[in-house]
């Protein structure tokens, strides 16, 4: 019973960690997607979206399914908890990506401006990095790099910061700007919100360890 037990976790930590790399490259993707202007690259991050909800949806009955058949004790259960929490986090990680890749089309090619570019493109850089390694820290149960991930999370606070400011004063200078300016501020946003779901995976992988649930943001 127990070696069933430890055999479906295994292959639960498989695909939870299938889902984190779907969840990055659809970052990757959305942030091209938004800087090109791609329309296809748009559309393959829509339809890669709707296989990280499937993900989600498979997770989630499969851990259900061990809690009802396999009796497991405490430890296997925070496990199984943590797999429940953080394939949500990941599953909207997978929503805001979308969102970005999207809001390049609202954005025209004349009324770009570099700086900011230059600014998402480091702190989307950053988010990436950030999700690669909570997902390594998953593989490993790694508590603190976890917790070293979630700190970094400060940095992406900063980046959006930045960009709402050169955002305000570019929209001072010139009115015609004040749409872009906006979508910038709303794609800065959603990068923001992924370091957030991040910290929350950090969160849960320390929930594995300690039993506690700990705010590291």
């Amino acid at each position: 019973m127990r070696k069933i037990l430890e055999r479906q976790l295994e292959n639960l930590h498989k695909d939870f960690a299938n889902m984190g790399s779907d969840a990055a490259s659809a970052i990757q993707n959305a942030i091209e997607a938004f800087e090109s202007n791609d329309e296809n690259l748009i559309h393959k991050v829509i339809d890669n979206d709707q296989n990280i909800n499937e993900q989600e949806i498979y997770l989630e009955r499969k851990a259900a399914q061990v809690i009802a058949l396999q009796q497991p004790v405490a430890s296997d259960l925070r496990i199984l908890i943590t797999i429940l929490k953080a394939s949500s986090d990941l599953e909207r990680i997978g929503d805001h990506a979308v969102s970005i890749a999207r809001a390049g089309l609202r954005i025209k090619k004349e009324e770009k401006n570099a700086l900011i570019e230059e600014i998402i493109s480091e702190m989307s850089h950053h988010a990436y990095e950030m999700l690669k390694q909570i997902i390594k820290a998953y593989v490993k149960n790694d508590e603190q790099l976890a917790r070293k991930i979630a700190l970094s999370d400060k940095k992406t606070d900063e980046y959006l910061k930045k960009i709402r400011k050169e955002s305000f004063s570019s929209m001072q200078n010139d009115s015609k700007f004040i749409s872009s300016g906006t979508e910038y501020i709303v794609v800065a946003s959603h990068i923001e919100r992924i370091g957030d779901y991040v910290t929350n995976v950090a969160e849960w992988i320390v929930y594995t360890n300690t039993g506690r649930i700990t705010e590291l943001g």
